[in-house]
């Protein structure tokens, strides 16, 4: 007697092998048995007829952490099949945390945060939450890079001491025993941005030793690009750690078209024995807070000093100076760059200026009858920073390449939200609910851009090799019945940048741990998922 019977779907089992047709048994919350099931008998039968059958898609660059404390049913990832994510990204965690930092902290946490108390202090007292939660889905956490530096040596903007160093690297020991999986660099936000190379090789050398993951957000992916992909690559080189590359992409028109020249050095490292592979969405905008943009100077000491500068006006005129130096196509990559027609924010933290969101910078500086740089840091002053927004950066041709090279997973470099309560406010990346509707309608389907057995490879068995999950990311007899079944002629993004907070079309079913946790656009109360630990 099954839990539940899948029939006549077109199975396709993550491997990248040919689909066929077969059936899935589930029982006690494992795959039992694929085959031949029609004579069985089971609590619960489905005819998936016309439907894909797959292994739940495992999203390896989430940002989840605090908006899963919020709503752990997770709807927005949930109901585009994702079953397990992988959180803690871009250097920001919101632990380790001393009491008395959690303020500052969450300050350069704006992007992830969400309206929840932190009641943690170490790793495995935020994954202990968590468990209480009881989210929809299976959940992994890296360590971020900004939370350690923070822990050991505050705020500042400098390299950390050879002490510091060893401090950090201790504290990534407690968090990697505390249920971490890895540790994520943000190299180019502060406080990562702070770090010389020896910081990051230190903390990937820590990781390698316990066989953890080392993700990466790079110093630089427009001009200096290669020269950023080379310091990591070599860092991989040195330690043998495991690298995954965040959101590879090739940011600004001057740089479009290097995808190729990219990936082709990439696969020269991958050749000569560095463990290496990266992730990409499906878009050609990305998202971050808006005082991300700023140069180190500008954020040294914390929020509360840099809103300070942001006042001056001769930190003003620096920052105008350096502006029209990479307007001018004069800028190396180390100073300030913003482009304010294709930049969007997504959300604030005042009703005073809720009219901002959907918005653009330039017409925002129109509307409030102010110089565009003036106006951007009058909004981040009046909002304490707590500013997102939508950049569009990159080429569609570029973004095609990064989707069907096998080196790179399908990621969303989103948050769970929900098109309900507290977590619909503002105007998220729709990536955050249709990535992976997006990749497989639009890109899959439609456009060819790679058969169907190799892109759900993508989204499920690559994403599980790199996490080490020796159970999850395949339909195969014995792993955990983590499974999507979505009609492959209607699968497709509803949401877009006006109007995010949509589910998508075609999406049947989706199964955490052999149960139902969403069916249609029906959410299940009953949440099954897992806090998953260093295998």
């Amino acid at each position: 007697m099954y839990d539940l019977l899948l029939l006549n779907g077109q199975v396709v089992d993550g491997s990248g092998t040919p689909s066929r047709r077969a059936d899935v048994g589930v029982l006690d919350g494992r795959i039992e048995r694929i085959g031949d099931l029609t004579e069985a008998a089971a609590r619960e039968r489905m005819d998936c007829a016309g439907r894909v059958v797959c292994p739940g898609f495992i999203d390896l660059h989430a940002h989840s952490e605090l908006t899963l404390l919020v709503n752990p049913s997770g709807e927005s990832k949930l109901h585009q099949g994702v079953t397990t994510e992988l959180n803690g990204q871009c250097g920001m965690t919101p632990f380790p945390v001393h009491p008395e930092d959690r303020e500052a902290l969450r300050s350069v946490c704006t992007f992830i945060d969400a309206p929840v108390a932190w009641e943690w202090e170490r790793t495995w007292g935020y994954l202990e939450v968590l468990e209480r939660a009881r989210p929809a889905y299976n959940v992994a956490t890296l360590v971020g890079q900004s939370a350690l530096r923070a822990w050991v040596m505050g705020f500042d903007a400098r390299p950390a001491t050879p002490d510091e160093l060893v401090a950090m690297c201790g504290t990534l020991n407690e968090g990697l025993a505390g249920g971490a999986v890895g540790v994520s660099l943000g190299l180019s936000y502060p406080l990562g941005s702070f770090s010389d190379s020896d910081e990051p090789l230190r903390l990937a050398a820590t990781c390698a030793i316990q066989e953890g993951l080392v993700t990466v957000h790079l110093r630089n992916e427009g001009p200096r690009l290669m020269e950023s992909l080379d310091e990591m690559l070599g860092i991989a080189e040195e330690t043998g750690c495991r690298l995954q590359i965040a959101h590879l992409k090739c940011i600004g028109e001057a740089h479009w078209g290097g995808a190729q020249r990219v990936l082709e050095h990439l696969e020269k490292a991958v050749a000569r024995g560095i463990d290496a592979t990266y992730d990409v969405y499906p878009y050609t905008a990305g998202s971050r807070h808006l005082y991300g943009s700023l140069p180190n100077w500008v954020v040294d000491g914390g929020i509360g000093p840099m809103l300070e500068r942001l006042r001056q006006p001769g930190a003003r005129a620096r920052l105008r100076e350096s502006l029209n130096a990479w307007a001018a196509g004069m800028d190396s990559g180390g100073g300030f760059s913003l482009d304010f027609h294709n930049t969007m924010i997504t959300s604030v933290r005042t009703e005073a200026n809720a009219w901002c969101v959907g918005v653009r910078l330039d017409e925002i500086a129109e509307r409030r009858g102010q110089d565009p740089l003036d106006a951007t840091l009058d909004l981040l002053i009046e909002e304490q920073a707590e500013v997102s927004c939508v950049l569009w950066a990159m080429s569609e041709d570029d973004v095609r390449e990064f989707l069907k090279h096998p080196l790179g997973c399908i990621a969303t470099d989103g948050l769970a939200y929900a098109p309900y309560g507290p977590l619909s406010e503002g105007a998220p990346h729709p990536r955050c609910y249709g990535t992976y509707a997006r990749f497989l309608g639009r890109y899959v389907r439609d456009e060819g851009l790679l058969p169907l057995e190799a892109a759900i490879r993508k989204c499920t068995s690559l994403p599980a090799s790199r996490l080490r999950l020796r159970d999850r990311g395949a339909l195969a007899e014995g792993y955990c019945a983590d499974i999507v079944v979505f009609d492959p002629e209607r699968i497709a993004e509803r949401g877009d940048y006006g109007r995010p907070h949509s589910y998508p079309d075609g999406m049947d079913l989706v199964i955490v741990n052999g149960h139902v946790a969403a069916r249609g656009a029906e959410t299940s109360p009953e949440r099954a998922g897992a806090v998953i630990r260093l295998q």
